[in-house]
């Protein structure tokens, strides 16, 4: 599995998929959801007026991007109520993640979910918890196709520059914790991969 650290915005990354979450019970839409929202001149805004999306726990929808960011299509994810986000949360919704991003049979995936200090959720704990949940998911669903999708995954974290020291730590944490059952190729803008630390 490859991992990419960008200062890019998420709008910029040349994935297949670009995955956000937003809340049941925040609006309008803030942070890399809010700027989707912008950039798709207020598509998502209108489909929570009009109750087609909601935000409940887990809800899924797949849109295409209609050519207004880098990736082709958009994966909302509803996070359930601000209060009940949690890294607990997050665990449990990164196995679900998995099996819906390997149905659509999708290989570069750019993800941005909700952190900072009011929701106590950070950027760096977030994406070591989102490879944790990778682990998970090849245990709870031992395949070879499943190895194989994961191997093959090329991951983006595109949060800016302010937050791009906090998901290099945190994916360096994850690889060195699943070094064991989990290859981790961290690629940097500055120099490229980013080597395992020397022990």
């Amino acid at each position: 599995m490859e991992v990419t650290l960008s200062h890019l915005r998420i709008d910029a990354q040349e994935c297949e998929v670009l995955v956000l979450g937003f809340f049941e019970d925040e609006r309008p839409l803030r942070g890399s959801s809010g700027w989707a929202d912008w950039r798709l001149n207020g598509n998502l805004s209108r489909c929570l007026i009009e109750k087609r999306l909601r935000g409940t726990w887990k809800e899924s929808v797949l849109i295409p991007s209609q050519g207004r960011v880098a990736a082709s299509l958009i994966l909302l994810v509803g996070l359930g109520r601000v209060r009940e986000y949690s890294y607990l949360r997050l665990r449990e919704l990164f196995p679900y993640l998995v099996d819906v991003l390997q149905k659509l049979n999708v290989s570069r995936v750019c993800v941005s979910l909700p952190a900072d200090e009011e929701l106590q959720v950070e950027s760096g704990k977030l994406a070591e918890v989102l490879v944790e949940g990778l682990a998970d998911s090849l245990d709870k669903v031992p395949s070879p196709e499943r190895e194989e999708w994961v191997r093959g995954l090329k991951l983006f974290f595109a949060e800016g520059e302010k937050r791009y020291p906090e998901i290099l730590i945190g994916v360096q944490t994850a690889r060195s914790i699943f070094e064991d059952r989990l290859e981790i190729r961290i690629h940097t803008p500055e120099d490229g991969p980013v080597q395992p630390p020397m022990v």
